[in-house]
């Protein structure tokens, strides 16, 4: 019995070993849309409904209001400058010597917000993404090297530093009112995805970090909450904080 087990072992090796491996000779690419119109299933929505129902008594809480309509535009706008001011006033609060705030434009996942409530799920459409706030050590240099890394994408939104961008080059870069020294070293503050030299800032990747587990959507949050304890609403303002110029 164990003879002619080992036999069909044998076999079953030998064949196995005369298999070709299967290699992929094409790949095709096909989208879906998925939007209201299509059918829907009654068992998984029968399914999630607990679960809906916990997240939106989460997401539909009002954590404040605006007064303005919220846009997305370049090289300057209302959401970008609320999402830099936020992120800036969080990383300051763990380093006051964090002197200015960066936020990559793709980022900005909603391109209008109308006047009134804000909500908590409001926020999540915003910044969908953990990405969390990180601050970095970055030479006067290595500062006007992003500056023209973001002028070449027609501007992202900014806090605390100012500059003009023409024939897609940062000019007139200032940094809280002051021109930047090439051999200082700052501290900075951006989205951990950024930090990680994501958005083609591979110039970041060998630099001092320091990673936090403030998430940017937090932090915009508590900014709005801030507000409305004060009474006051989300109101941006355009500052010129980046602008084209002739």
């Amino acid at each position: 019995m164990k003879s002619l087990f080992a036999k069909l072992l044998l076999i079953a090796l030998f064949f196995a070993s005369c298999h070709h491996p299967l290699v992929l000779q094409q790949k095709t690419h096909q989208l879906y849309t998925i939007n209201n119109t299509g059918k829907l299933d009654s068992n998984l929505v029968k399914m999630l409904a607990p679960y809906k129902v916990g997240v939106d008594t989460q997401m539909n809480v009002v954590i404040g209001h605006t007064d303005i309509p919220l846009t997305k535009a370049q090289p300057e706008s209302t959401l970008g400058n609320f999402m830099a001011d936020a992120q800036l006033i969080a990383a300051q609060k763990l380093d006051r010597k964090v002197v200015a705030s960066f936020v990559n434009y793709g980022g900005i996942r909603i391109n209008y917000i109308a006047p009134g409530v804000l909500t908590r799920g409001k926020m999540f459409e915003l910044m969908p993404f953990d990405n969390t706030v990180t601050i970095l050590e970055v030479s006067g240099e290595l500062l006007k090297r992003l500056c023209n890394h973001i002028a070449k994408g027609k501007g992202w939104p900014v806090a605390g530093i100012t500059f003009k961008i023409k024939d897609k080059e940062a000019q007139d870069i200032l940094l809280n009112g002051r021109p930047i020294n090439d051999n200082v070293i700052y501290k900075i503050t951006l989205s951990d995805y950024l930090a990680r030299g994501g958005d083609n800032c591979d110039f970041f990747e060998l630099l001092k970090k320091r990673y936090t587990s403030i998430f940017l959507r937090d932090a915009l949050i508590e900014y709005v909450q801030q507000l409305e304890l004060q009474h006051l609403p989300l109101h941006p303002n355009l500052e010129k904080r980046i602008e084209y110029v002739e």
